[in-house]
């Protein structure tokens, strides 16, 4: 006791000398001897003993200016009067002194007694707190000062962090999170006092923490500790990393809170060492050359960004976090890794833009959760990183409108609070980022194409990466709209863009995915570029790049295209060099192709095409399109295209409908727009001429077989109707003249009996040796059967033939030229689809009753001699055919064809002016009428015979053809028919004046010098009998009419004729040059009489 006792005489004395010097350190080792007698009786006795004295002493130096001997006195008065022993004797006037130098000391200098208190060496809990509750109230009216002050009463607080009581760690942290505007960032007199701790003590303390297993409390106050250190830890770089051994240990435990309460703490680093230079930039408000400075300052903050290290601090921020979202942890902990990503972008503030820290930052973390996601867990993350990219890339369209209603939905309250929470500085892109947007998106859509991605999150990866696309695409569009922007980088704009298109829409291709929803994303991507960006920009000839498609390259287009009459139309051809619309065509084809050959009836999908293309025709130059896509649809010729060519020809048929006065036939005749559209009408018939191996016709069409498919007429059907409607819409546009319509009509008219003739030359490979073709099938039949059809209707709705309407139209149209088109191509279906039936005898198309009852519909509308003998003479041979046909199977068609017949025998007999049923005319008819007044029906023979005996029956002179011999002769010798009209009273005359009873033989059938005709010759004596009559009547003055000079100029060649002939008779003339307008008999009026015919007809003129 005695050492203690004068020990304390000894402090007393340099407590009580003047030096400063010897006051600081009598103070510390009072305060040393009073913390080791809190266990030794006798030391605390020996204070009780000096207690008076040394009470004044601390009373005096508690109020000392000097804070370090102010502070020091008040910790050894605090333990006098703290320690229940040695209160016990303070003598009450002493404790008076004492109380009223504390409410002195308190008013006056309020910071001592609270640190004080907060340190408390006895360890009170209720002074603390209280201590710590004066503190916050302290900072909130004094922050100035209290800041500057940090260093004092900092330490107290952040050292009970690493307490083992969890009340004191409690205490502390909050009373940190209350004051934390003031010392953050920590002022360098605080850093400098905490580093002198973490050296001594609080390094240490933490190692043993983490050895007794408390990782969440030790990494709480190392985030704490971190803050503190602020720009100290990379002045203090072997301090920091003996400090980051700590964040090592917790980062790579398995616990989840234990890594969650290491992300959070890692923020405390991002807050030490995450400074970035503050550099003024504008927004797309700017000025219009805002462009060219927001280029050269974002390379600006980029060189700063290098300089100050700031990127080595972000790669030693970005590391855990990197290998904490890519590994499979909890969501939990993946939630806070990006919380603390979050935070980490927030303070990189304007720096987050350069381009260095976004490969470094925002690159790594989206990939990675691009890579993990989505799921039903991880779906928050997919939106938080979505919407932090969209704002990012939205940035650049921050004063153009943006309609973001239709991925609204997707946006979950999470990552709008995380946004809201931590916001980010995200400033208007450069062009040179376009390439990392692009990657990103690349990234989710190869995601997408994982086969073992459950389809709604499949589409919800393809969602994700069209919303980002569009985004793109408005800045994109910005950027090529600036005056500002070169060639070069424009250039460089649509070269990226297309790039990657072509990637996307080559890896779907390659991948041989089952899925349709990246073909149709692909689509969509496509789309995108046609509709966000100007077609000024797209279609312009300044623009234009190499067609590099691999799937193009060996392409094979059919014969029609590589024969077209122009050479705006062929082949498309690989690395030719197209317009960038073009080249968008054509990639959205040929993905079409091949998604509508894995699903040919997916509606939304056709939909989609026809929405599309009638975009592109209103948009673009219409008639480039067409081009462009008539020339790779002809590459194309399996039966599945027939849907995207109803999808394009609705599209175009909506273009011209509502665009008129555009039409696409409006140049002259043979023009490219009307080329195109007769060869996109072609498209179908070129479809169905090809043998489809290994596919499902669209048509069972076959009447008598057991297997039609419904579907397949359906189908076939709605293709028919969609031509129609195309087909008809050019005449109902307007600017298209009667002419430049005669001028397309003829046009398709040549193409389509092109087809028919291909279509027939097949049909003989198939029978002689080539057996590829040996599986045609009718869907060409069909088609073509419906369109004959629908061109025949038109001649009936349109009376082509009336006098009327041709006297309407004479002054533009050629009427007949109209019918003849139609009806040739009508005689030429025929013709190939009897030559198929004679392949295939026991079968038939049901087309075929329709299209022989619009013939005879038509025959029925022709009333003019012209028509209806240009009708005649078309349809001969195919009905030839037909008749010839002894059994034909379906009822309908044999009855329609009757019908036919007998309405073309009928509009002979009606003309006007009436028809003359001459040998010229017989010659035309006579393979016909063989057929058919022989024939075994008689629903066509007998309307034939009544025919004959009106018609040609009547005449007095023919010449009969040498196949119709055998057929008159059996006919006549049976009564049906009869060969010549008689003068009944001049014959009785003959008959008396000879007095002949029986009937002598009359006539006698020999040959003429021609070899297809025979003459009929009165037999020798009936000619001798008829010589008196014949000289008679030599003398008759017969009066003679009038004729034209047309009448004079057809005689006059006519008696040239005979003359070539060497005097026997006309002999074969063609039928068109005779004389119509009068009567044979009046137009040989002047012959010389010098045969029996002659004289027979002179005799019949007589009676």
């Amino acid at each position: 006791m005695s050492n203690s006792s004068d020990q304390l005489e000894e402090i007393k004395l340099q407590i009580s000398s003047d030096s400063r010097a010897n006051k600081c350190f009598a103070y510390s080792t009072l305060l040393h001897f009073q913390e080791q007698s809190s266990d030794d009786p006798a030391s605390i006795q020996a204070l009780a003993g000096l207690s008076q004295s040394l009470l004044s002493l601390f009373v005096a130096d508690i109020s000392d200016d000097d804070e370090e001997i102010a502070a020091q006195a008040l910790k050894c008065l605090g333990f006098m009067i703290y320690h229940p022993s040695l209160v016990a004797v303070i003598a009450v006037d002493d404790a008076n002194l004492v109380i009223e130098s504390l409410v002195r000391l308190v008013t006056t200098t309020k910071m001592k007694a609270v640190v004080h208190a907060i340190d408390n060496p006895i360890g009170s809990l209720s002074t603390t707190f209280e201590a710590i509750q004066a503190l916050i109230k302290l900072a909130a009216h004094l922050s100035e000062r209290m800041r500057d002050l940090s260093h004092i009463w900092a330490p107290p607080i952040y050292r009970r962090l690493l307490s083992f009581d969890k009340r004191e760690r409690d205490m502390s942290e909050r009373c940190l999170l209350k004051i934390k505007s003031i010392i953050l960032p920590p002022p360098p007199v605080l850093s400098k006092a905490l580093v002198k701790d973490m050296k001594q003590i609080l390094l240490t303390k933490m190692k043993e923490l983490l050895d007794q297993g408390m990782k969440v409390q030790t990494i709480h106050a190392w985030g704490w500790f971190i803050r503190l250190l602020g720009s100290y830890a990379l002045k203090n770089r072997q301090l920091t990393n003996e400090m980051l051994k700590i964040p090592e240990n917790t980062f790579s435990d398995l616990n989840p809170q234990v890594q969650i309460a290491s992300q959070v703490a890692w923020e405390g680093l991002i807050d030490a060492l995450i400074h970035p230079p503050i550099v003024a930039c504008e927004t797309n408000a700017s000025k219009e050359e805002n462009g060219v400075q927001q280029v050269q300052k974002s390379r600006e903050n980029s060189g700063k960004v290098q300089a100050n290290g700031l990127l080595n601090s972000i790669k030693l921020v970005m590391t855990p976090l990197i290998g904490i979202i890519s590994s499979k942890c909890d969501i939990s902990v993946h939630s806070s890794c990006l919380n603390t990503w979050c935070y980490l972008l927030h303070k990189l503030d304007t720096s987050v833009n350069d381009p260095s820290v976004i490969k470094v930052v925002l690159e790594p973390i989206c990939k990675a959760v691009f890579l993990i996601g989505p799921d039903s867990k991880s779906v928050r993350l997919w939106n938080l990183c979505l919407d932090l990219l969209d704002d990012f890339i939205l940035a650049k369209c921050k004063d153009v409108e943006y309609d973001t209603s239709y991925f609204a939905s997707q946006h979950l309250s999470a990552s709008k609070f995380l946004r809201k929470q931590y916001s980010v500085k995200w400033l208007p892109w450069d062009i040179c980022q376009l390439d990392f947007h692009l990657k990103i998106i690349f990234i989710l859509i190869s995601q997408a194409s994982i086969a073992t991605v459950n389809c709604e999150y499949r589409s919800f990866r393809c969602d994700a990466a069209l919303r980002l696309f569009v985004s793109v695409l408005k800045g994109v569009r910005l950027e090529l709209e600036k005056p500002s922007t070169n060639y070069n980088d424009i250039m460089l704009c649509l070269s990226t863009v297309l790039r990657f298109i072509k990637k996307i829409c080559e890896d779907v291709s390659s991948d041989g995915s089952d899925s349709n929803d990246l073909h149709h994303t692909c689509l969509q991507f496509i789309e995108a570029v046609t509709q966000e960006l100007q077609p000024a920009i797209l279609e312009s000839p300044l623009y234009k790049v190499s067609l590099d498609l691999k799937y193009i390259n060996n392409l094979q287009s059919i014969n029609i295209i590589r024969h077209a009459k122009i050479k705006d139309i062929c082949s498309i051809v690989h690395m030719n060099v197209v317009s960038q619309v073009v080249y968008l065509l054509v990639a959205y084809l040929c993905v079409v192709f091949q998604l509508t050959k894995k699903t040919p009836k997916t509606e939304l999908i056709l939909q989609g095409i026809h929405k599309y293309f009638n975009f592109l025709f209103s948009s673009y130059d219409p008639l480039e399109t067409l081009l462009a896509m008539i020339r790779l649809l002809y590459n194309y010729v399996g039966p599945y295209c027939l849907n995207i060519w109803i999808a394009i020809a609705q599209g175009l048929k909506d273009y011209m409908d509502d665009v008129k006065e555009r039409s696409l036939l409006r140049m002259e005749s043979g023009s490219t727009g009307s080329l195109a559209i007769c060869y996109l009408l072609l498209y179908p018939f070129s479809v169905c001429s090809c043998p489809q191996k290994n596919s499902t016709s669209l048509v069972s069409g076959f009447s008598q077989k057991p297997h039609v498919s419904p579907q397949g007429k359906l189908e076939l059907e709605h293709v028919f109707e969609v031509w129609k409607s195309l087909y008809g819409s050019p005449k109902t546009s307007e600017n298209v003249y009667c002419s430049a319509m005669n001028s397309f009509l003829e046009d398709l008219y040549s193409m389509l009996n092109g087809c028919l003739d291909e279509y027939a030359s097949k049909l003989d490979c198939a029978n002689d040796l080539d057996l590829s073709y040996k599986d045609l099938d009718l869907d060409l039949p069909s088609l073509f059967g419906n369109v004959v059809i629908c061109f025949l209707e038109e001649i009936c709705t349109s009376k082509v033939g009336s006098d009327e309407s041709r006297h309407k139209h004479s002054g533009d149209c050629k009427i007949s030229s109209g019918i003849y088109g139609r009806l040739r191509l009508a005689a030429r279906y025929l013709k190939l689809l009897c030559t198929k039936l004679a392949t295939d005898p026991p079968t038939g198309l049901v087309v075929t009753s329709r299209v022989f009852s619009a013939l005879a519909r038509v025959i029925n509308c022709l009333h003019t001699k012209q028509d209806i003998l240009l009708f005649v003479e078309i349809m001969s041979c195919p009905l030839l055919q037909w008749v010839s046909q002894i059994e034909i199977q379906d009822k309908t068609t044999k009855c329609q064809l009757q019908l036919l017949w007998a309405e073309i025998l009928n509009c002979l007999r009606s003309s006007q002016p009436t028809i003359i049923f001459d040998s010229v005319l017989l010659k035309l008819q006579a393979s016909l009428l063989e057929k058919t007044l022989k024939h075994p029906n008689p629903s066509i023979s007998e309307p034939t015979i009544t025919f004959w005996n009106s018609t040609y029956g009547e005449q007095t002179k023919l010449d009969y053809p040498q196949s119709l011999l055998h057929v008159l002769d059996k006919l006549s010798r049976n009564g049906k028919i009869n060969l010549h009209k008689r003068s009944l009273p001049y014959l009785e005359r003959c008959h008396s004046r000879l007095g002949v009873i029986t009937a002598p033989q009359r006539y006698r059938v020999t040959a003429t010098h021609s070899l297809n005709s025979k003459r009929v010759e009165f037999v020798e004596d009936m000619v001798n009998q008829l010589q008196h009559e014949e000289k008679l009547s030599s003398r008759l003055k017969r009066k003679r009419l009038e004729l034209t000079e047309h009448q004079k100029e057809v005689r006059r060649a006519q008696q040239g004729r005979e003359r070539d002939c060497s005097g026997h008779g006309p002999g074969i003339r063609t039928y068109t040059s005779v004389d119509f307008s009068q009567g044979n008999e009046d137009s040989q009026e002047s012959q010389e009489i010098r045969n029996p015919e002659s004289i027979m007809e002179m005799l019949k003129r007589a009676a």
